[in-house]
């Protein structure tokens, strides 16, 4: 953990060095900080992936992960005597565990849908970015969402008029984009 170590010092015998701290109650040993990073890492991640195709504004995103870790916070806070936690543990372990597995859970549950349907957009425009097209529909649909216009160069054909978005409602609202095809 992140509050200071209560450890006893004990003299080795005649050399008068001392050992290790014998009391890591309130310690985080390495592999402990590193899987609690790694988890960190592949919870970013999946994050993106599933922002790619969630059709959510990035400050709702946002404010759903901070609600997660402002609820798992709290409850730390009003369980820190039983966890042994100080107010910087509940934050840290808040941040780095609880809410990107919640987020991630949430993201998850969302793609749970049945039924999907189709939108067809006629291409106004297109801007080549690397190795993805980014286009503009008529009528700036989805002009927020830059994740869902953008396809790789591969999957372009050679002239492109219309987009075509399969979606589905998502269980919390959110639609899911199952798939896109130009033609």
């Amino acid at each position: 953990m992140l509050q200071k170590w209560k450890s006893k010092q004990e003299p080795l015998g005649r050399n008068s060095q001392t050992r290790l701290p014998t009391d890591l109650r309130y310690g985080l040993n390495e592999f402990g900080l590193g899987l609690l990073a790694s988890l960190f890492l592949a919870c970013c991640i999946a994050i993106f992936c599933l922002l790619q195709i969630t059709v959510i504004p990035i400050l709702t995103a946002s404010r759903i992960f901070i609600s997660f870790g402002l609820i798992g916070f709290a409850t730390a806070f009003l369980f820190r005597k039983k966890l042994n936690w100080g107010i910087l543990d509940g934050l840290y372990y808040n941040v780095f565990a609880v809410a990107p597995i919640c987020m991630l859970v949430f993201l998850t549950l969302n793609m749970l849908c049945s039924d999907t349907y189709t939108e067809q957009y006629e291409v106004v425009s297109y801007d080549l970015h690397g190795n993805q097209y980014s286009f503009e529909l008529e009528n700036d649909a989805y002009a927020d969402y830059w994740r869902i216009r953008t396809v790789d160069i591969e999957s372009r054909p050679a002239r492109t008029s219309h987009i075509e978005f399969t979606f589905c409602d998502g269980l919390f609202g959110y639609k899911v984009l199952k798939n896109t095809r130009l033609f």
